[in-house]
C-alpha cells in the first residue's frame, strides 16, 4: 500500500496561465492553462517524484509550514498556496 504525503505546492498566475512548484520538492514543476489542470499535472509530477526512495526518505523530515514560510518570503502575495495529498 502507497503511503499518502501532504506536499506543500506554489502557484504562480502567468500571461498563458498557471505554473505549480513544490518547495519540498526541488526541480518538480508543472504548468497549464487552468489553475485546476496545472493542480493535476503537479500531482501526477509529485507522484513520479516520489517513486523514487530518495525523495520519500527526504520527505519525512521536511516541515511543510517553514517551507512555505520561506517561499512566501521569496514570492509573496504574487503566489497562491495549495497542499496536495500524494500517494508514493
Amino acid at each position: 500500500m502507497k503511503k499518502k504525503w501532504m506536499v506543500p505546492v506554489v502557484l504562480l498566475k502567468t500571461r498563458t496561465g498557471y505554473n505549480a512548484f513544490s518547495p519540498a520538492i526541488e526541480g518538480c514543476v508543472a504548468t497549464d492553462r487552468t489553475m485546476e489542470k496545472t493542480l493535476e499535472r503537479m500531482r501526477e509530477a509529485l507522484e513520479f517524484h516520489l517513486e523514487g526512495e530518495r525523495l520519500v526518505k527526504q520527505l519525512k523530515g521536511t516541515k511543510p509550514i517553514r517551507l512555505l514560510k520561506d517561499t512566501f518570503d521569496d514570492y509573496g502575495t504574487d503566489a497562491l498556496y495549495a497542499s496536495l495529498n500524494v500517494a508514493a
